[in-house]
């Protein structure tokens, strides 16, 4: 964005809301004096001043943004997003985000509504209810986890009774502890024709991702990869599109678990202490 845009858009509040509303459809007087809250002798000034700018132009009694306007107005969204993700919440300024893609970090203001849960220092070794609560009327479900979570189990299998879409992708440690302590649930998993098993190399920088038509959670590590039980949830429909990019981009590098004999070549290399290289893909 050129400087003198920059200071256009940016030195006035006013014109900035301006700016973000035209963006969403074009409005009238009335239209814009309700919804910013402005009188008219406040806001013609600044109307004036994108009009100028080749911004903004009236047609049919309506403002609306030129095609110009139309760019200004994505790049000043999504600045505008992320600085609320920022100023929010500390917590993705304090974690980790090497897991994430760069085309989705570039995105990553789509989160801007998310909402931080702390756990109770005294649950946290105890079934997340909330959680489990949440996504049990969910039509699809996705999990990528890199933490055993044994309390889901139940969870996935009732979704998967109730025929809904059921995507798990596991580490390659954390479906060896599925495997050594739950044998028997992940083997009935694999094999339901809506359910779908994966597993992909240890090393991913995301604890755990679930996303639904309900919503969206995900934690991450700090940057010293500890984990401390915390998550961002949301759900608002682009924070769930954001998610299940994010998904997809991790079941793009993980090999799917396909019934019962690849569940038995699992089971006999992980009895070696861990899963071939052939077997499984690098998330890098």
């Amino acid at each position: 964005m050129q400087p003198e845009l920059i200071d256009i858009v940016f030195r006035s509040q006013k014109r900035r809301d301006l700016l973000l509303l035209l963006g969403e459809e074009p409005r009238t007087m009335e239209d814009i004096k309700i919804l910013l809250d402005v009188s008219p002798t406040a806001i013609l000034p600044q109307i004036k001043r994108l009009t100028d700018s080749n911004l903004v132009i009236q047609k049919n009694g309506s403002y609306e943004l030129t095609d110009m306007g139309e760019q200004v107005f994505k790049k000043v969204r999504s600045l505008v997003d992320v600085l609320t993700l920022v100023e929010k919440n500390d917590y993705w300024t304090e974690h980790d985000l090497g897991g994430i893609p760069q085309y989705l970090l570039d995105r990553i203001g789509d989160l801007k509504d998310c909402n931080l849960v702390k756990a109770d220092p005294s649950q946290i070794f105890e079934p997340n209810t909330e959680l489990l609560k949440f996504f049990s009327s969910s039509r699809y479900l996705m999990v990528f986890s890199s933490f055993y979570r044994p309390e889901f189990l139940p969870l996935y299998s009732k979704l998967g009774r109730l025929e809904s879409e059921v995507s798990l992708i596991f580490t390659e440690s954390v479906l060896e502890k599925f495997l050594h302590n739950y044998e028997r649930k992940i083997r009935k998993l694999s094999t339901m024709k809506n359910t779908e098993l994966s597993v992909c190399k240890d090393g991913a920088k995301i604890a755990e991702l679930i996303v639904s038509d309900l919503g969206m959670m995900v934690s991450l590590f700090d940057s010293q990869g500890r984990f401390y039980h915390e998550y961002m949830c949301c759900s608002e429909p682009q924070a769930i599109s954001w998610a299940r990019e994010l998904f997809d981009f991790y079941k793009s590098r993980a090999l799917k678990v396909e019934g019962e004999k690849s569940i038995d070549n699992f089971t006999c290399t992980s009895e070696n202490g861990a899963f071939s290289e052939s077997l499984l893909l690098s998330l890098h």
